[in-house]
């Protein structure tokens, strides 16, 4: 396991923000949110009563979201389209 840089824990945070919001969005009830590292980048999953979301990062794109580079819209599109799918 590495340990995160500076810049990939604040692009984590905003993810997580991110998230957060689009879950209330959603009706859903937070049981947690929470980052797994993988083989080359990091899960985001969020987790309620009666849905599981799991959202893949590459370092990249968690580095660029915290940079508000030209990624951080489809990163934000990513998490938006996830949370979309539970209403289908």
């Amino acid at each position: 396991m590495t340990e995160p840089t500076p810049e990939q824990i604040a692009g984590q945070n905003r993810l997580k923000e991110v998230a957060r919001y689009f879950a209330t969005q959603h009706g859903l009830r937070l049981d947690s949110i929470e980052w797994i590292e993988q083989f080359d980048g990091w899960r985001l999953t969020v987790t309620s009563s009666e849905h599981l979301v799991k959202m893949v990062f590459s370092l990249d794109e968690i580095e660029d979201f915290a940079a508000g580079g030209e990624g951080a819209k489809g990163s934000k599109r990513k998490i938006r389209d996830a949370f979309a799918s539970l209403t289908m």
